[in-house]
């Protein structure tokens, strides 16, 4: 993660940002200014967080002005845009790796064609959410975090072969599943490597699939996430430990995959109803 205030051009008030394998949020406060012509590698999603106004044009000719709060404008991947921003705003951008929406297409129609266009909508629920959320883990660094942003960046992906992408575009369908065979090298995977910053790609490997074929069907046969299950894989082999052993709290955490004491405390609580200290008071005394 980086957060940076320096060496910015004139408009930006603050700029933050952070970054998970093909996906990267940034986080704009801005004042009233022009922003030159400039382009971007990824497919950009810009969300409006407090309602803006003025006007983006792309080279294209698409422009777009005054978008409301959660308005999303989409810049295709290289495609050159201006900005001029009529006063104070605040908006988020998401940035996707094309590579993750090819993929994402190839997943669906190996043979199918699209292409990704620039477009505002004015309310777009779904990429409100999952920008909230990553906003949410662009100062976590909590355990399992990169997990959860590659899965949201998949859902992405197909949200925008869906709603940004011209007309003839790939709709996303799912052939055959996680087999019984297939699931538990996966579970046996979490289960060995559970301390490690685990990827949706590791773990996608591990059954063969597609990262999008893969979270799909390890949710449809477990009822849950992968990142939610690592979560509480964590949590039940720190309560193991807690019962066990006398290591210290914070060596319990780093064994299990938290990265940090507050998080292993946060989500423990969370899964629990306790701490891990009061689990293990409970755990002395039963």
């Amino acid at each position: 993660m980086s957060t940076s205030e320096v060496h910015l051009p004139p408009v930006f008030v603050e700029k933050r940002g952070a970054a998970w394998g093909p996906v990267r949020v940034e986080h704009y406060r801005l004042r009233a200014g022009e922003l030159p012509e400039h382009e971007h590698r990824e497919h950009l999603l810009l969300l409006s967080l407090s309602g803006c106004r003025g006007e983006m044009r792309t080279a294209g000719g698409f422009s777009a002005s005054a978008q409301a709060r959660g308005g999303v404008c989409l810049i295709p991947s290289g495609e050159p845009f201006s900005t001029r921003v009529g006063g104070d705003t605040e908006c988020l951008g998401i940035y996707l790796d094309p590579a993750l929406v090819e993929r994402a297409a190839r997943d669906a129609d190996p043979s199918g064609r699209f292409e990704v266009v620039a477009r505002s909508n004015p309310r777009d629920p779904l990429v409100n959410r999952v920008g909230m959320a990553l906003l949410g883990e662009m100062d976590s660094e909590a355990p399992g975090a990169r997990l959860y942003a590659e899965s949201l960046a998949n859902v992405l992906a197909v949200h925008v072969l869906r709603n940004y992408a011209a007309a003839g575009a790939p709709r996303q369908e799912f052939k055959g599943g996680l087999s019984g065979v297939r699931l538990r090298r996966v579970l046996s995977y979490i289960e060995e490597n559970h301390e490690r910053d685990l990827t949706l790609e590791d773990l996608a490997g591990e059954a063969a699939m597609s990262t999008f074929h893969f979270a799909r069907e390890f949710k449809r046969a477990t009822g849950t996430t992968p990142h939610q299950h690592l979560i509480k894989f964590r949590v039940e082999r720190a309560k193991a430990l807690l019962a066990e052993s006398r290591l210290p709290l914070a060596e319990v955490g780093l064994r299990t995959g938290f990265s940090h004491q507050s998080h292993f405390t946060r989500l423990f609580r969370r899964l629990t109803g306790t701490t891990p200290q009061s689990y293990r008071v409970s755990m002395s005394r039963a």
